[in-house]
């Protein structure tokens, strides 16, 4: 499952390549197991960000898009917004 995320970055220096590269992620829910590094990827044309999820119960998409916590750590990210749930 691939959860797509867009990032606010607030310094004009800093690339999303460089937020993926350098930043501490998490996302909390009961239903992940375990998420992968962020890479970058493009959701309807979007520069965006993909965490891969490992589920450890199988869950409704829309449930866990709606109850899933993203937490992107970088001294130049200003806002974190889900996007879609890709399964």
């Amino acid at each position: 499952m691939k959860l797509f995320i867009a990032v606010e970055i607030s310094d004009d220096d800093v690339t999303l390549q460089e937020v993926a590269e350098q930043c501490g992620y998490d996302l909390k829910h009961p239903a992940v197991h375990d998420i992968s590094a962020p890479e970058l990827a493009q959701y309807h044309d979007e520069a965006c960000l993909v965490l891969r999820l490992h589920l450890q119960q199988s869950i409704d998409t829309a449930q866990l898009l709606e109850e899933a916590q993203v937490l992107i750590s970088h001294p130049s990210v200003a806002a974190v917004r889900k996007l879609w749930l890709e399964a």
